[in-house]
């Protein structure tokens, strides 16, 4: 039964119209709740704005809230509440919000007469014990710092992501707090508001109009808390800061995400001196559970002003009129310091911080208080047999977070050459995400999941549209097999077409394209190779302006020597960076030359993307975006699922059923539920980020210091890459160029004695490669440089000549 009243009361007043709490007898409720939920014990009343509350403790210790509603309260609007906590308590056990106890009979509510006889609904919940974090901070005196601001904005983010899939009716049509009714509430507000406020509210107007009108109703929506404050959290603030509890749910609506951050942000910036700084800590931690869209962050800074000016709003209606329930009004002044700084800023600077959405601060990985351990190697070798290690004398790693790992002494490493962590090793945006898919479920692509669709719509988002078909297996070197096989099923042709001292993989398929690993006289038939485009010590260099156009050209005489064998050419398969090669930068015409010639002989193009994939150049997606072309087929790997096995290929749709029609395929792991939830959070955290802006600016402030160094140092012959994959060559002489192959690699290890880790490659293996995780600094371009340079100097006088 709805009890809400007819009124014919102005609906601006009825918004703002308190709904007082009912006054029933203690003992008249506690008979009822004996009766309806066989409970007794000890009562103390509690306070309630629209309310009566009773704190039940019974004879064996717990502790339940009785909740006597007003008669003017909708009985939908209680259902709504309780349906709302039911279905927080079945998605997100864990998450501290008061548990619905139902009456004897099941019932999730039952009522109450009072002593005119009229009919009181009646709820009982489980008591949250805790004091409320206003009290905590006014206690303590403190304010509130990132850490605190990153948990509570992180439980904020939680709790929306329990309700994003609530959709139970009976959400209340007349919500003050709601913020689509912020500007016509705030034109009958802002002239009851103190003087120093109300030109800012009056400014603000018009553009709070246009955003609640024209962009809220576009933004994603859902059943929003709509009420994340101070006054509602439960929360320990010594010896460790910690949320136990989010109590009222009156105030919850239909809303944006976007409303719902905005309110957690309104409500709590005033802890700390900045209140934008508070914005992006609240912003960062919410987003660990609910990321935003690019549309959420560009209202965002409007959502926060109108919701503040709505705090000072109705508290100075309330206590103008005389309205007990003030009791934000010791706040009001914090308020208005808030909205004065925040009108201050752009939209843009205000979520300026916000980009790197997930993770904004550095946090120490627990300690894993590992044991180094002397025969770890041995032990290894005899179990694994002589498998490849890194460097003379082999790391102990135990921990990693961000761009560092710590081995088993705790020594931390500045790790420059791991492309794997692309985000950052152990981001917890990616661990929680895998952790919490793992524990739900965990199977592969026979049956349906959003996820994986998901993953392939949001990655198609960055490709040509003719890439439109996705194969999800676990590694490059599964991609790129498929991609080989797709290309011969294609063109009924088996040859394909590689640079020389090239890796794409270790199949038996692509192993022999992996020129880098064997002796090119043991390469078979269908395998041909081409110069890769070196433009330092190639056969066409930088003084050549035709170097693109000749580079190419050798496709065409590999073509003519695989027709010649009889092998026929069905694939051209490279990457846009040379990896093996050195970074190798190819001349801008280059790509789209090869593409030609390998079309022209009727092969596919396929763009292996392991290595400069997932916006590592700094100024693309894919490698290569940089370079105008479009390939027929693309292969990713590594950095997609930051360490967790998780690669892929696309290509255009009748590509893929002519394989499928010719046998098909299908991988047990690849695309599972939890890979495939993995690759979405490492989308997530890549453009939540900006870590392609990262990369373009670190790895500019990075070259900028390797060009430095090729001035003053002549061991350094060339620098060579974009964004954060570079390579510095080393040379014994500028002028012959012969290669400082023993010279690099003692850089290598004594980079690695101070601290920062690289590795050595190219087809002389003298190469400095530096290839670190996306989210490296401008201090770890620093702390690489001084290593480098450090080592550079130091390199003994005999190895400076040595070429073998």
């Amino acid at each position: 039964m709805n009890r809400q009243p007819h009124s014919t009361q102005d609906p601006i007043e009825m918004l703002l119209a308190s709904i007082a709490a009912p006054d029933l007898p203690q003992a008249l409720v506690a008979s009822r709740v004996a009766a309806a939920y066989g409970l007794n014990g000890s009562w103390r009343r509690l306070g309630g704005e629209r309310e009566q509350n009773f704190r039940l403790v019974t004879a064996d210790g717990a502790q339940f809230v009785v909740k006597v509603a007003s008669l003017a309260e909708p009985t939908e609007s209680l259902q709504f509440q309780i349906d709302a906590l039911e279905h927080v308590a079945a998605i997100d056990p864990g998450f501290p919000v008061p548990r619905v106890r139902r009456t004897l009979a099941g019932a999730p509510m039952a009522d109450v007469a009072d002593e005119a006889g009229r009919s009181h609904a009646l709820r009982v919940m489980s008591f949250l014990p805790g004091q409320t974090l206003l009290d905590q901070i006014q206690a303590s005196g403190r304010s509130l710092g990132a850490p605190e601001l990153m948990t509570l904005g992180a439980m904020s983010g939680r709790l929306a992501r329990a309700l994003q899939g609530f959709y139970g009716g009976g959400a209340p049509k007349r919500m003050p707090w709601d913020l689509k009714n912020a500007p016509r509430l705030l034109e009958r507000l802002h002239v009851r508001m103190p003087e120093r406020i109300k030109q800012v509210a009056l400014a603000l107007l018009p553009e709070l109009s246009t955003v609640t009108t024209q962009a809220l109703p576009k933004l994603r929506a859902q059943v929003i808390y709509n009420d994340f404050h101070e006054s509602n959290v439960l929360a320990e603030v010594d010896p460790a800061f910690g949320v136990k509890g989010v109590i009222d749910f009156g105030d919850m609506v239909c809303g944006p995400v976007a409303q719902d951050l905005a309110v957690a942000i309104a409500s709590l910036i005033h802890w700390t001196p900045d209140p934008v700084f508070a914005a992006t800590c609240l912003a960062r931690g919410y987003q660990r559970f609910m990321p935003l869209e690019d549309d959420d962050l560009a209202v965002l800074r409007k959502l926060v002003l109108a919701r503040l000016l709505l705090q000072v709003g109705i508290v100075s209606y309330q206590s103008i009129t005389n309205v007990p329930g003030t009791s934000l009004d010791d706040l009001q002044t914090l308020y208005m310091d808030a909205i004065e700084r925040i009108a201050e800023v752009t939209d843009a600077a205000f979520v300026a911080g916000m980009l790197p959405s997930v993770v904004p601060f550095s946090t120490a990985a627990a300690d894993a208080r590992a044991v180094p351990k002397p025969t770890l190697l041995k032990q290894r070798e005899a179990v694994l047999g002589k498998t490849y290690t890194f460097y003379n004398e082999p790391l102990e790693l135990v921990r990693g977070r961000g761009s560092k790992v710590y081995d088993a002494l705790g020594t931390e490493y500045l790790d420059c050459y791991n492309n794997v962590a692309n985000l950052g090793h152990c981001h917890p945006y990616v661990v929680d995400a895998l952790t919490r898919q793992a524990s739900t479920l965990n199977t592969n692509t026979r049956y349906l999941h959003a996820e994986i669709v998901r993953l392939g719509e949001r990655l198609s988002a960055t490709l040509p549209s003719h890439l439109d078909t996705w194969i999800f297996v676990c590694t490059g070197s599964e991609a790129n097999d498929l991609a080989v096989r797709m290309a011969r099923a294609v063109t009924g042709k088996e040859g394909i077409v590689v640079t020389e001292n090239s890796y794409h993989g270790n199949t038996s398929v692509v192993s022999p394209l992996s020129l880098i690993d064997y002796d090119a006289r043991d390469r078979p038939a269908w395998v041909e190779t081409v110069p890769p485009p070196n433009l330092y010590r190639g056969l066409y260099r930088l003084s050549d302006d035709d170097a693109g156009y000749k580079y190419a050209g050798h496709i065409d005489d590999a073509a003519q020597r695989l027709k010649e064998k009889g092998e026929g050419f069905a694939g051209l398969l490279t990457d846009s960076i040379f990896d093996a090669n050195g970074a190798l930068v190819p001349p801008d015409d280059y790509l789209a030359r090869a593409y030609s010639a390998a079309r022209r002989h009727g092969a596919l193009t396929i763009a292996d993307e392991v290595q400069m994939g997932f916006a590592r150049s700094g100024t693309h997606m894919w490698g290569f975006q940089a370079f105008d072309v479009e390939p027929d087929i693309v292969t990713m790997g590594k950095p997609m699922g930051n360490g967790h096995p998780l690669a892929a290929l696309v290509t255009r749709r009748e590509i893929a059923a002519t394989l499928q029609m010719k046998g098909g395929y299908f991988n047990t792991f690849g695309g599972n539920t939890v890979s495939a939830a993995v690759g979405n959070a490492c989308l997530d955290v890549l453009w939540g980020e900006d870590l392609q802006g990262n990369a373009r600016k670190n790895g500019g402030i990075l070259k900028v210091g390797l060009d430095d160094l090729l001035k003053r140092h002549e061991l350094v012959g060339h620098i060579q890459g974009r964004g954060l994959f570079l390579g510095v060559e080393l040379v014994t002489d500028r002028d012959t160029r012969a290669p400082a192959k023993l010279a690099a690699r003692w850089v290598r290890e004594r980079m690695k004695a101070l601290g920062v880790l690289v590795s050595s490659t190219g087809p002389f293996g003298n190469i400095i490669k530096i290839r670190p995780p996306l989210v490296f600094s401008d201090s770890d371009a620093a702390r690489c440089l001084e290593a480098l340079e450090t080592a550079l100097e130091e390199v003994p006088f005999h190895l400076r000549s040595a070429t073998v």
